[in-house]
């Protein structure tokens, strides 16, 4: 039996991949470990510098230059629209597969987790717990990084007014923005390739 493999071989992957592995060894593992460490510290004082961002296991620098943090009463699907659509700063909101330790986190007791469930089982993600996760790179300048703290502060500044210009979907626990609207491509513009 003859087997065939289908499709393309990635040949834009393997290039990226090779460019990666060449950056790595061009920057050398004790200098990206280095500016590991200063974009870590630097990030840390300016987000913790507001006082109403919770970030999660804030005093640890022993970690992956990921952060997570969160503002108390403010749904983190929101945190995460308005840093993309006002910033242009793609983070990620939830607590994805760590549910469990999501719950120690956030001191979420046993009866309210319940409650939650139900809520969820019901269609209605309306409680689900998480936290907003940037994470940031060592090729990333001082200034890049400052931007991202003072766009999550400036979030948090602003999220009353900002928080105005979308809805919530408890189906999906996503926000829209009330004035964007999904036009579906249709297939008039296309023509047939000629013969």
């Amino acid at each position: 039996e003859t087997r065939e493999d289908g499709g393309t071989p990635g040949f834009l992957q393997a290039i990226r991949a090779a460019l990666a592995i060449k950056l790595k060894d061009e920057m050398g593992v004790e200098n990206i470990l280095a500016r590991e460490k200063h974009i870590k510290q630097l990030f840390a004082e300016h987000l913790t510098s507001h006082d109403d961002i919770e970030l999660l296991e804030g005093n640890r620098m022993d970690r992956l230059a990921i952060f997570s943090f969160y503002f108390l009463n403010i749904h983190y699907n929101l945190i995460v629209k308005l840093l993309n659509d006002r910033f242009g700063i793609q983070v990620r909101g939830g607590c994805s597969c760590a549910g469990t330790y999501g719950h120690l986190l956030l001191h979420v007791e046993p009866e309210k987790s319940e409650k939650i469930t139900a809520q969820i089982d019901a269609g209605d993600l309306t409680a689900k717990p998480g936290w907003v996760r940037v994470s940031l790179h060592p090729l990333m300048t001082d200034e890049e990084v400052i931007y991202i703290a003072d766009a999550i502060h400036a979030v948090i500044d602003n999220i009353i007014d900002w928080s105005k210009d979308y809805r919530f979907d408890k189906t999906t626990g996503e926000f829209i923005n009330r004035n964007f609207q999904m036009k579906t491509p249709g297939l008039d513009g296309f023509k047939a390739l000629p013969d």
